[in-house]
């Protein structure tokens, strides 16, 4: 125990999220508290007397240290080491309760928990969309994603992918590197086994960037994964980025399929006020046709203009002629550096574009080789 303790100071339970899985499936029967330290590491599992001690310091923190055994202190330093608990009068990283997983992914809540609170401590606003919270709000049935997916401010992307890479994740192989020109950064896990996809913006908006965030915090609804609130966007706001998820074009793929536009409209039906904030968020261009069905013949005419951005190089026959519209707006010095890049890119492209179209190359030469056969072979094929 310390030699002297500062009055008001007692043991405090820190996390960067924790969840009750003594009944929950997929665990051992001696499996406790599922918690995330606060310092860069897995998700750690207590049981026995360490975490019926965490669980004390849940309802009694500040606990005094007077009022600690010296095999709890004991437990306690090695909490402390961890950076599951604190000696101090009071922590940011406080969990005040303990709940059973909201997810039927325990693991995949710690990640939503994690996000927040790695952004929330640099003062990062984000916004998680679609996902299990598209459930959770009514908006369709079927429970899980297979990743993460968060909106966050548009100048602080780079910071928050850099904020996340100490704690397991790393920024995927990306020929935008540099540009804005993608809407998003993927992360690839080294131990979670989920992806997080940090949005600057969505395709299928006519606002830029920086307006069509602020307008989606603006009135962004929380919801608490393992003890930590995140924030979604609200039901009419988070319909209409689902919706246009679900018909947003696909290269090569052709026009927009009955099932996506069936899709997009059982969104939109599930939010009062749908249509108002597809006017609003400049979302209507891409939605027309499915927003026709809940409004007046004639009504959304006046909605119908701009350009929903990121859609219009994804309706492209083939990957040449999308990447040229999408890069056209781009300086000069930068547009010729994306072509290079994109005919003889990275080793690391060059070998996830091999994997990703079922290749599975020797090196990173042979991949270069096979990806710029591949793409004029697409061209030429399109051409004629």
């Amino acid at each position: 125990m310390p030699a002297s303790v500062p009055p008001g100071h007692g043991w405090i339970p820190i996390a960067n999220g924790a969840l009750d899985v003594r009944d929950a499936a997929g665990f051992d029967a001696d499996a406790d508290v599922l918690v995330l330290p606060t310092r860069a590491s897995e998700a750690v599992c207590l049981v026995g007397d360490g975490a019926a001690l965490w669980r004390r310091l849940i309802t009694s923190a500040p606990m005094p240290p007077h009022a600690v055994t010296p095999g709890e202190q004991a437990i306690l330093t090695h909490l402390a080491e961890l950076g599951l608990a604190v000696l101090a009068p009071s922590h940011p990283a406080r969990l005040s309760e303990l709940q059973p997983p909201v997810l039927s992914s325990a693991l995949h809540e710690l990640v939503y928990a994690l996000v927040a609170r790695v952004a929330a401590s640099r003062g990062i606003r984000c916004v998680f969309t679609k996902g299990p919270a598209l459930r959770l709000q009514g908006l369709r049935d079927r429970e899980h994603s297979g990743d993460v997916d968060l909106w966050c401010d548009p100048a602080r992307v780079d910071e928050l992918v850099d904020a996340l890479r100490p704690w397991g994740w790393r920024r995927a192989p990306d020929p935008w590197l540099g540009t804005t020109i993608h809407h998003t950064v993927t992360l690839t896990p080294e131990r979670w086994g989920c992806e997080i996809d940090v949005h600057r913006r969505f395709p299928g908006l006519t606002l830029d960037d920086e307006r069509a965030f602020d307008f989606v915090v603006r009135d962004a609804a929380p919801l608490r994964f393992a003890g930590v609130d995140i924030l979604v966007p609200a039901p009419a706001t988070h319909a209409v980025l689902a919706a246009l998820h679900a018909v947003r074009p696909v290269i090569g793929a052709g026009p927009r399929t009955p099932g996506a536009s069936a899709s997009a409209r059982d969104l939109l039906a599930r939010a009062d006020g749908s249509v108002a904030r597809a006017r609003e968020l400049g979302a209507v261009p891409a939605l027309q046709d499915e927003l026709g069905a809940f409004a007046d013949p004639g009504s959304l005419d006046g909605d119908a203009t701009g350009t929903p951005r990121d859609w219009m190089w994804r309706q492209q026959p083939d990957h040449v002629r999308a990447y040229w519209m999408a890069m056209s707006a781009e300086p000069w010095r930068v547009r010729l550096r994306l072509i290079a890049r994109f005919i003889w890119p990275p080793d690391d492209v060059a070998l996830a574009s091999a994997q990703h179209a079922g290749h599975t190359p020797v090196s990173a030469r042979r991949a270069r080789w096979v990806r710029l056969r591949r793409g004029l072979r697409d061209w030429l094929r399109r051409r004629r």
